[in-house]
């Protein structure tokens, strides 16, 4: 019998970063389109810096851990006349306005699809447990519709396989666009190099069938807080 789709492994190319501030209903100033969508992404990564004690007459040194950091995370996307978010966001910040902070969310796709309802069952159910770490408790009702309906909107019939949390992002670098070429028909690629505090990473295992509260998703929804 062959084994299903949904437990092959996860490619590079189905992924989708929006404002995490959707979550909690505030849909009207999103610091960043979520219909834009990104040409890549840097991928999270956690750095541990370690300290080497000496203990008694014991041979070998013991390794613990001291601190821990968030790398940087590089935003691209094809240049449109009308798409200045990177620029208003680390403008801001410049000038200390609102937005300075912001958290982000970064979604990473199965290969498989499921029905359009099915899609939208999971934005809701992802969209309650998400909210929950973006505003640092329950979401309400009001907001978890708002927000479940738009994200299950957007991801439409793709399916979650890894989400990322991306807290208090800050703009650290803004790239316009590539580098002017008259010999060139490129695209042009502009880019924002973010810092995130720390980051929240949520797996989700199995999907088929119900399971409590969340409905469609079977398995449930493992969070690691990461620092």
């Amino acid at each position: 019998m062959a084994r299903s789709r949904i437990a092959d492994l996860l490619q590079t190319n189905p992924f989708w970063v929006f404002d995490a501030g959707i979550l909690g209903g505030n849909v009207l100033f999103p610091v960043l389109d979520p219909s834009l969508a990104f040409s890549s992404v840097t991928a999270p990564e956690i750095t541990v810096e370690e300290r080497e004690i000496k203990t008694g007459n014991w041979q070998f040194s013991r390794r613990y851990i001291k601190s821990a950091s968030v790398g940087s995370i590089v935003l691209s996307r094809g240049v449109r006349f009308y798409d200045s978010d990177m620029y208003n966001w680390i403008t801001a910040a410049i000038l200390g306005k609102d937005p300075v902070r912001r958290s982000l969310c970064l979604m990473h796709f199965l290969g498989v699809r499921s029905d359009g309802r099915t899609g939208q069952v999971i934005g809701g159910a992802l969209t309650g447990a998400l909210s929950g770490l973006q505003s640092g408790g329950v979401a309400s009702i009001a907001q978890g519709a708002v927000g479940g309906a738009i994200v299950g909107a957007f991801i439409n019939n793709r399916i979650p396989g890894r989400i990322w949390m991306l807290h208090d992002c800050l703009p650290l670098r803004y790239k316009s666009g590539t580098d002017f070429d008259a010999s060139s028909g490129a695209v042009s690629i502009q880019e924002l190099e973010i810092q995130p505090e720390h980051i929240v990473e949520v797996t989700v295992s199995t999907l088929s069938g119900a399971q409590g509260a969340i409905g469609a998703v079977k398995g449930g929804i493992k969070v690691v807080e990461a620092f």
